[in-house]
């Protein structure tokens, strides 16, 4: 028994490199495929049931596969599109508009103009909306507490992401990492 979960692991960690190395070829930031990475091998390490193993291996395929083609697809302006991918890419850093706007080539209030008519909320918004969407993940899948993954986000302090966190997926961090334990 004991072998059969370890061989599940190992085979899962194969999938992960494998995975990773995919989603770079298919155009996504390497600093954000490795994080992903480095938390599902995390999470396989912390399983105790070889099927909650190969189960996560489905996980991880589909995660790896969403966030490309979240970078790929999208019906946006150019300026739209190359904003939604620094930000998806750069999700643990600092982002601010000035930077979006100069990487998307245009003046920062008309990259704001433009985002908000073309994907229904402020560029603020979508950023948080993003934020919370891989806090989520990382509550989830690793062993991150609600401050680590404020802190990984690049939020102020807990308070702050506790309030953003809530009014985006309807619950506090520790509601939703308690899901997961």
């Amino acid at each position: 028994r004991r072998s059969r979960l370890r061989n599940e692991k190992n085979m899962a960690i194969c999938l992960v490199t494998l995975a990773t190395r995919a989603a770079i070829d298919g155009g996504l930031n390497p600093e954000t495929a490795y994080t992903a990475s480095d938390l599902w091998i995390q999470h396989i390490e912390e399983l105790k049931d070889a099927d909650e193993v190969i189960k996560a291996g489905q996980q991880i395929m589909f995660d790896f596969a969403d966030r490309v083609a979240r970078q790929r697809l999208s019906r946006h302006s150019k300026p739209v599109v190359v904003c939604q991918n620094y930000i998806f890419n750069r999700i643990y850093e600092p982002i601010a508009l000035g930077g979006l706007a100069q990487a998307a080539g245009v003046h920062p209030a008309y990259l704001s103009k433009l985002f908000k008519q073309e994907v229904g909320m402020t560029v603020t918004e979508y950023i948080l909306r993003q934020k919370v969407e891989e806090a989520k993940k990382l509550l989830a899948f690793s062993d991150a507490t609600p401050l680590r993954a404020a802190n990984l986000l690049n939020f102020h302090d807990q308070s702050h992401f506790t309030k953003v966190f809530k009014k985006y997926a309807g619950e506090t961090p520790k509601q939703y990492k308690d899901l997961f334990v």
